[in-house]
């Protein structure tokens, strides 16, 4: 322990001498973009995709829209295809090129799948058990790579020690750091749907050593439904690359002391993603309307049993002739019943039963019924109702016998 004091009051003064420095940058000339994991390291996975791979796509958005609308800045990406980087070799890469900043791009996840919204880190000491979770679930990515205690000074992914120990780095770009990560959030708040979860401070290894002003956001939950679809749309990686970027311009903004407009959301979305997610988003509206149609018709058949186009006598009743009895519902015109008409259905106990024909007396009904048994059905009987109630024979010779007096 006092081998680590040591240490950590060391690496205080040189963060020190650091800080001293004039570390702020006047003019915006170069970004570093790194979309987080990649290769065999896929980060955080969900139902239908992987993080490395949203990550790579946001990254990529963002580097075109850099490229297109803050010319003559450079961009310069840690990776722009499918395969791993380590992570010292990402904020080293943003050092030797002398970027001016440095921004991470990740995706969430939790167990709580109700999790959801975007939060952004600098390099710091994480003040609650979130944060350090958080940062030790990207941080274990070192512990696939060689050699990885040489190559971070004895770093344990899963040691409260190192955490505060690499938290004593990037303090001389700590506030440009706050102030850009701020930014990303506010712009995620007005240009997305997702929660906002603030600016928060880890220590996060991809921004161990990196000598320029540094964050790493997470985008979204993974782990979440509906965030997970939104960050799979290619509106949803326009949204949060164009949030991130017009964060990057409001920086720049600050940075060299000037007061330039900033353009709208949509104008640096391609209005092809913007139609086709108005297609997507019409055609489920339509297929929720068309749902909801099925299931209130499905519930007005439940209900039904032989109101509509049923021959009724002058007592109230009707005579038809019941075929066949099953637990499923089938549609009246179902090859199932040998092409049969005037085919309706009652619930019984459970049972759907299905009848056919309908007459006004017995005698009409019994004869109908020899000619169903021909077809088949040799256990076909006559069944009566009453003001769509089933009643017994006797029941209705009963009523018969009132009307006829």
């Amino acid at each position: 322990m006092r081998y680590f004091l040591l240490i950590c009051i060391f690496f205080m003064g040189l963060s020190s001498d650091i800080y001293a420095q004039d570390s702020s940058p006047k003019r915006l000339k170069k970004i570093v973009i790194d979309p987080g994991h990649g290769g065999d390291k896929p980060g955080a996975v969900g139902k239908i995709s992987q993080e490395k791979d949203l990550n790579l796509a946001i990254g990529l958005k963002l580097g075109e829209l850099v490229n297109e609308h803050l010319k003559p800045c450079e961009v310069v990406y840690t990776r722009k295809t499918d395969h791993d980087v380590d992570l010292i070799r990402r904020s080293q890469l943003a050092n030797r090129e002398k970027a001016d900043i440095f921004i991470s791009i990740h995706c969430n996840a939790s167990r709580n799948h109700d999790a959801s919204g975007s939060e952004t880190f600098v390099m710091g000491l994480a003040k609650t058990q979130a944060n350090i979770e958080a940062a030790k679930k990207e941080n274990a990515d070192i512990l696939m790579e060689a050699n990885y205690a040489e190559k971070y000074d004895g770093f344990d992914p899963n040691s409260p020690e190192s955490n505060i120990f690499f938290s004593f780095y990037q303090n001389a770009y700590l506030e440009q750091s706050l102030i850009l990560a701020s930014k990303i959030q506010d712009q995620f708040s007005t240009n997305t749907k997702m929660l906002n979860r603030g600016v928060k401070q880890a220590p996060y290894l991809v921004l161990y050593k990196t000598s320029v002003p540094a964050i790493l956001t997470e985008v979204g939950f993974i782990s979440n439904q509906k965030e997970e679809q939104y960050l799979n749309s290619q509106l949803g990686q326009y949204e949060i690359a164009a949030s991130i970027f017009i964060a990057v311009l409001q920086y720049k903004n600050h940075l060299e002391g000037v007061i330039r407009p900033l353009p709208s959301i949509n104008s640096l979305i391609p209005r092809e993603a913007i139609e086709k997610e108005r297609r997507a988003r019409e055609k489920e509206e339509a297929a929720k309307q068309l749902a909801q149609k099925l299931k209130e018709s499905l519930n007005q058949d439940e209900n039904k049993d032989i109101k509509e186009d049923t021959i009724i006598n002058n007592c109230g009743l009707v005579y038809r002739v019941q075929f066949f009895t099953d637990k499923t519902k089938y549609s009246p015109d179902s090859s199932k019943f040998k092409g049969l008409d005037s085919v309706y259905m009652y619930n019984d106990s459970g049972l759907w039963k299905y009848t056919s024909g309908s007459f006004m007396d017995f005698s009409s009904a019994n004869d109908y019924r020899e000619k169903i048994k021909i077809k088949g059905y040799k256990d076909a009987f006559v069944v009566i109702f009453n003001n769509n109630e089933r009643i017994s024979l006797a029941k209705a010779r009963e009523i018969e016998s009132k009307i006829k007096k």
